[in-house]
């Protein structure tokens, strides 16, 4: 267990961490800058199969097969279950986001002579992680022996509990665009998670956050990037400014002093214009890369800690749920403390002091909500989700909020990437399922730019 969570808290690269913030602009390039151009760049999954959901499957199967199984330092049965169950469901859910249909019900059965898995369809995948998602979460059983190898929570399941159910939360919401309305399965889903009496992520105790520690050889992904590669992007400092101008892509029009944590410049700092090689940015006369903000250490070093999920997180996807009538929450409460919890987790996560100015930013954005509140959260969950990419990609594409302009000079006819294109070895030797799922895309082609089923 803790070998797994080990090594999904330092995936790195570009399709496991780093394209991800790049498509969502968080941050930009100005060497190497064909990622953020959207090139063609085969993904890569063998980290997530082979070292990950492995051993949560060993750990499924063996105390599943022997109820009273005990290994020196594990738990019990039902909590070594129940928490594989849920990190397996977030590794899978993060596989599906990232590349559409993916191998799931066939998938590690090398052991059964399954070789060339099939592609179940995303929507198989995402409706059985959430019944895993709950499965896990209803073995739980704190009265017995805790968890061993739990790294993330140290054991405590009853946080695991409120995890799963604000992953169910996340989960429900993606397939908005597939069942938007009030009874539908999404919104059934999320009004399962949020009323289990297990409850959900509220305060910043009870977040799921990676540690690191250089010391022991487990270091933040982040800190293995060459600093002078990655900027933030000018769009992304410009709009927590609030500032007037083309490269503010969101509606606010306020100071967002979460600024001075996320960058090196503080709250007055400029990042780098985002979607140019070195030479368009130069002729663009934007080329600022000498002095331009970059992410502070607070995010990036060696020890620094990145979340998994927030309370920030669970608050704003309350307040989304809320206007689109799944629930009788009321929007603007659920709102300002999705930006409380943000300002207060950064305060303890990373030491700063800002959480005075939440209450004043919460409510002057809810004055910028006017008759589109949805926009106004969706660009709020763009900033709360810096450095979670794949989160922050994910609710761009099913939102279309902030309005991002593609990059400038892009190589792939000016698409923002909605997918990454499968690893090249399921393409080589895996070759018939490979095409029945590429058939499946939107267009059907094995593209950055092709759309998997909750997208559409």
């Amino acid at each position: 267990m803790a070998g797994s969570i080990v090594s999904f808290s330092q995936n790195g690269g570009g399709s496991y961490l780093m394209n991800p913030q790049l498509y969502v602009q968080h941050q930009s390039q100005a060497v190497y800058t064909t990622q953020q151009l959207y090139g063609f760049e085969p993904g890569a999954w063998g980290r997530y199969y082979a070292n990950q959901i492995i051993n949560l499957d060993k750990i499924i199967k063996d105390y599943s097969n022997s109820p009273t199984l005990v290994m020196t330092n594990q738990g019990s049965a039902v909590n070594m279950i129940g928490v594989s169950k849920i990190f397996r469901s977030i590794i899978y859910k993060r596989i599906t986001d990232t590349y559409g249909d993916i191998p799931y019900t066939e998938a590690g059965k090398i052991g059964e002579n399954i070789k060339t898995p099939k592609f179940d369809t995303q929507e198989s995948v995402y409706k059985a992680l959430i019944l895993e998602l709950k499965a896990g979460r209803d073995m739980l059983n704190a009265a017995t022996t805790k968890p061993g190898g739990d790294i993330l929570y140290q054991g405590d399941v009853t946080k695991w509990k409120k995890l799963a159910n604000s992953v169910l939360l996340q989960a429900a919401l993606q397939l908005s665009k597939k069942y938007p309305n009030a009874g539908e399965f999404a919104a059934l889903t999320f009004n399962e998670a949020l009323t289990n009496s297990a409850g959900v992520i509220e305060n910043v105790a009870d977040e799921a956050f990676f540690t690191y520690s250089a010391a022991n050889n487990i270091s933040n992904p982040l800190n293995t990037f060459r600093a002078a590669d990655y900027y933030l992007s000018r769009e992304f400092t410009e709009s927590l400014k609030g500032a007037a101008n083309s490269f503010n892509k969101t509606s606010n029009h306020t100071l967002d002093t979460r600024l001075s944590v996320y960058s090196t410049g503080g709250n007055t700092g400029t990042g780098l214009a985002y979607g140019y090689t070195q030479t368009d940015l130069e002729a663009a006369n934007l080329d600022n890369s000498a002095n331009a903000a970059q992410m502070t250490t607070k995010f990036k070093g060696s020890d620094a800690p990145m979340a998994l999920m927030t309370a920030a997180q669970t608050y704003l996807n309350r307040a989304e749920a809320a206007q689109r009538g799944w629930t009788a929450e009321v929007v603007s409460t659920m709102f300002t403390l999705g930006i409380t919890r943000s300002y207060q987790s950064l305060d303890t996560r990373y030491g700063s002091a800002i959480s005075g100015n939440a209450a004043a930013y919460a409510a002057a954005r809810i004055a910028d909500m006017g008759a589109n509140p949805l926009k106004v959260i969706a660009e709020e969950k763009w900033v709360t989700l810096f450095n979670n990419g794949h989160d922050a990609w994910s609710e761009w594409r099913r939102t279309g909020f902030p309005v991002l302009t593609p990059a400038t000079s892009a190589i792939n006819g000016g698409v923002i990437p909605t997918r990454i294109p499968y690893p090249i070895e399921e393409a080589n030797y895996n070759t018939t399922k490979y095409n029945e799922a590429v058939s499946r895309l939107v267009p059907a082609v094995d593209k950055n730019t092709s759309k998997f089923w909750w997208e559409l």
